[in-house]
């Protein structure tokens, strides 16, 4: 309030410097030759001070637990100053409504997974210090529930689409591209929470010339930090599941974390060339996701199976896609998707128990 700088921190000792019992702590073993030394000091504002050195809270603040305090901060002060300019990462988050439900992405949710994959979030000023944000659950749409009827629940979606896919537009060319241009963004980082045909909308956005880690949540503990793998890597496989001719237009049923039978498929794309993409030896599920190795393998399945169209199916103009796929599954098939090259994408979404296309990405 003064308007001016004044030091408000305060040396505080783990080991009183006195031993005497008026001392906080200070009865301990610790030589009294070595309790100024700056492993018994910790850098405390006036209130913190006087709370672990208030008599009735000694039993609390124990030598034990202020030194792991202050061993946790120091080791993760010289992890943040130790990762070098090179590790900076634009972080996007993207947060909507799936199935009536919201997740907490907060900036600092996002900060903790980047950091523990070993970089540093950059909020730049000109992001408002808190990265690129797209929060979908303004779009009207978002927050209701859809019609029974499955063509007024496509109607809507559509609708509901093209607002939002408007929203992400926003972002992306009036935000991101402009650091891109003036190489104020070197790598970004992806979080998102939405339905799928968006996420995918959301990876073709993206620029496929700048380094990329897209993150997924966990249900087991509902972070979103990758960890090691604590098994053998998941690969995936493409096959044709509905051999006719290929003509311009086929189907991929994706059954990554969930299963979309043959009966599922709409009737008017039945005719179709169907191809799948699932998991090998290993069952579907939700958190198939379990690492950053298993999206890595299924982006390479994903090139793959882009570059075997180009040579097989030269005619093909649409590719109906329906997914049962993780969220960041989601994000990198919009990445690995070219435009200039590959067919266009129709996606598909579960509506009132039926499969309704609702979203294209050129």
């Amino acid at each position: 309030m003064s308007g001016r700088t004044v030091n408000l921190g305060e040396l505080a000792h783990i080991v009183g410097r006195r031993t005497g019992a008026h001392s906080p702590r200070g009865q301990h073993s610790l030589d009294p030759a070595r309790r100024d030394d700056a492993d018994n000091l910790m850098l405390l504002c006036a209130s913190q001070h006087g709370e672990i050195d208030a008599s009735g809270g000694l039993d609390v603040f124990t030598v034990d637990k202020l030194r792991r305090l202050k061993q946790e901060h120091e080791d993760r002060i010289r992890h943040l100053t130790g990762l070098g300019p090179d590790r900076a990462t634009t972080v996007v988050r993207m947060v909507g409504r799936v199935h009536g439900r919201e997740v907490e992405l907060s900036r600092q949710t996002a900060a903790t997974a980047v950091l523990a994959g070993d970089r540093f979030p950059l909020f730049l000023e000109s992001y408002t210090r808190h990265g690129l944000e797209i929060d979908l659950r303004g779009v009207p749409g978002e927050s209701s529930r859809a019609p029974r009827a499955a063509s007024r629940a496509a109607a809507a979606s559509r609708a509901h689409y093209r607002l939002a896919a408007g929203l992400v537009d926003e972002v992306i060319d009036q935000q991101l591209r402009p650091g891109l241009l003036r190489d104020a963004v070197r790598h970004v980082s992806v979080f998102g929470f939405a339905r799928l045909p968006l996420l995918v909308y959301l990876g073709s956005r993206l620029d496929d010339s700048v380094p990329t880690d897209i993150y997924q949540r966990h249900r087991a503990d509902e972070s979103w930090a990758w960890r090691g793998s604590d098994g053998p890597p998941v690969e995936f496989t493409t096959r044709i599941d509905h051999d006719v001719p290929a003509g311009s237009e086929a189907v991929v049923v994706m059954n990554v974390s969930g299963a979309i039978g043959p009966q599922e498929v709409p009737a008017a794309l039945s005719a179709l060339r169907r191809y799948e993409i699932r998991p090998v030896a290993a069952p579907t599920c939700p958190d198939i996701m379990r690492d950053r190795e298993c999206l890595q393998r299924f982006s390479a399945a994903l090139r793959d199976f882009f570059a075997r169209l180009e040579w097989e199916a030269k005619g093909l103009r649409r590719l109906h896609l329906l997914p049962a796929v993780p969220m960041s599954a989601a994000v990198a098939l919009g990445r690995a998707h070219h435009p200039q090259v590959h067919p266009r994408l129709v996606v598909y979404e579960r509506l009132a128990g039926v499969y309704v296309p609702t979203l294209e990405v050129s």
